[in-house]
């Protein structure tokens, strides 16, 4: 009899920053809210071990005070609870390691642009005061063959959108 393994890389924790970046004008009455939905593998059945995929999305929505601003962001993800790459969800006294992308041939880590990885970056005019809103697809692999106990597996992936 197997058991299976639920696990889920949660897109938890939030946190938007009005930080300009390099290269653009500061868009003074610029704000934005974001938002994710997790990133769910399912069962991970640990006598087939295989390969598992997955997509959350993060949302931005942004407004401004002044038609014509010009927002120009960044959407940064960590690297989770252990703060390396591969990305670990803890269970216990296992992991399993996963990784988040930006696209579906899983060749770009979505993180914070060190190690190999990449931050998602947008910029656009506002023609109306509020609000624009755009969904970035998080695509999330667990990769086969690993070998751990039944129980819940879980990490917390903090999104961080600087302006």
């Amino acid at each position: 009899m197997t058991k299976p393994i639920s696990i889920a890389a949660v897109l938890a924790m939030i946190l938007c920053a009005g930080t300009a970046l390099a290269k653009t004008k500061p868009c003074k009455g610029c704000y934005c809210t974001v938002s994710a939905t997790n990133v769910n593998f399912g069962n991970y059945d640990a006598l087939t071990k295989p390969t598992l995929y997955s997509t959350g999305t993060v949302a931005v929505s942004c407004g401004t005070d002044t038609v014509g601003d010009v927002m120009s962001y960044q959407v940064e993800l960590n690297w989770g609870k252990k703060g390396k790459n591969p990305r670990e969800m803890s269970g216990g006294k296992d992991a399993l390691t996963y990784n988040l992308y930006t696209n579906a041939t899983y060749s770009t880590i979505w993180a914070d642009g060190k190690n190999g990885s990449v931050v998602v970056t947008d910029s656009y005019t506002f023609t109306t005061l509020c609000c624009e809103n755009r969904n970035y697809t998080d695509y999330g692999r667990l990769d086969g063959g690993q070998n751990v106990s039944p129980g819940v597996y879980v990490d917390d992936i903090v999104v961080t959108v600087s302006w």
